[in-house]
């Protein structure tokens, strides 16, 4: 029998009108946006549904509860549905939906409250300064460094907020899918900026590739989001090239970082650029804010020759 409470407990999350809510993998750690409900008609008798994410990320949760002993390692035959155990099924979710949507509307109102009041970031923030970092697209409210995330419209939706120790946080129930932080893509004018357009992941990393190369940049925020803005931004701007900025997580199982970099790549016709050579036998990983400086718009004109914006 799947104990939702105990699921709950475990990684950390609630639980909600019979969900365990609780962080969808690779994202925050105050993120809630995977659900999880007993489903007598669901392979394993569970359903998952990751608001922020996709069907490889409810297969990826299924597969994180069979590892941590959750869930059972082989999956029972599902029955079929009842006609009104699928009308409920239905109306569960769209409520759940609608609950979701409701929060990150709030959230959203929050979010461009806490940035209209924030001022401008100091150079001398413990985060900059460990980061080497200047303070560009981004705000300060009290001693967290806020930085804006925005959709395709470039509609504020999520601010993260980073600490003096470099601790990370998004607002609880606040939207995350598809945001992005995003700098040096338009002129004044509007009109797009030249060269091509650089995703990747953190803030660090995509503000250390824009001070190098001068290229427009935008931070996915994390290596399960990086596909979702790659198409996104290929919307915007059809004819653009793009380069997925890789994080090296060579030290983590299957190499998250540099997987997702190839698929958003794939997925917009877009090149790749790499922070360290696939012979470099280092175990742990690294990202573009972590190579030494000279080098990182070297790593651009091997991708995009003759490219780099002057």
């Amino acid at each position: 029998m799947i104990d939702i409470q105990r699921i709950a407990k475990f990684y950390g999350g609630t639980v909600c009108n019979g969900n365990a809510v609780i962080r969808t993998p690779g994202h925050s750690s105050r993120d809630r946006g995977t659900a999880l409900k007993p489903s007598v008609g669901a392979p394993d008798g569970l359903l998952v549904t990751c608001y922020n994410g996709d069907t490889a990320d409810a297969l990826a949760v299924k597969d994180m509860l069979r590892r941590d002993g959750l869930l059972p390692l082989h999956s029972a035959p599902a029955r079929d549905l009842s006609p009104a155990e699928r009308r409920g099924l239905s109306y569960q979710l769209e409520a759940s939906k609608r609950r979701r949507l409701a929060g990150e509307e709030a959230a959203a109102q929050v979010a461009g409250d806490a940035w209209a009041k924030a001022s401008r970031a100091s150079r001398g923030h413990p985060y900059l300064v460990a980061k080497r970092l200047k303070p560009f697209g981004i705000r300060q409210s009290g001693d967290a460094l806020l930085v804006p995330m925005v959709d395709a419209q470039f509609q504020l939706w999520n601010v993260q907020r980073i600490r003096p120790d470099g601790r990370k946080l998004f607002a609880k129930g606040a939207r995350t899918a598809g945001l992005f932080w995003p700098h040096g893509l338009h002129c004044a004018d509007g009109n797009p900026t030249a060269g091509p357009l650089v995703i990747g992941e953190g803030f660090a990393t995509m503000a250390v590739v824009h001070a190098e190369t001068g290229l427009g940049v935008a931070a996915a925020m994390s290596a399960r989001n990086l596909g979702s803005v790659a198409r996104a931004m290929r919307q915007v701007f059809p004819t653009r090239p793009i380069i997925i900025a890789a994080d090296d997580d060579r030290h983590l199982p299957a190499n998250i970082g540099l997987r997702a970099a190839r698929e958003a790549a794939g997925a917009v016709d877009g090149q790749i650029a790499v922070p360290l050579p696939e012979t470099d036998r280092r175990k742990s990983g690294a990202d573009f804010a972590d190579i030494p400086r000279d080098e990182v718009s070297a790593h651009f004109l091997t991708v995009n020759p003759g490219r780099l914006a002057a």
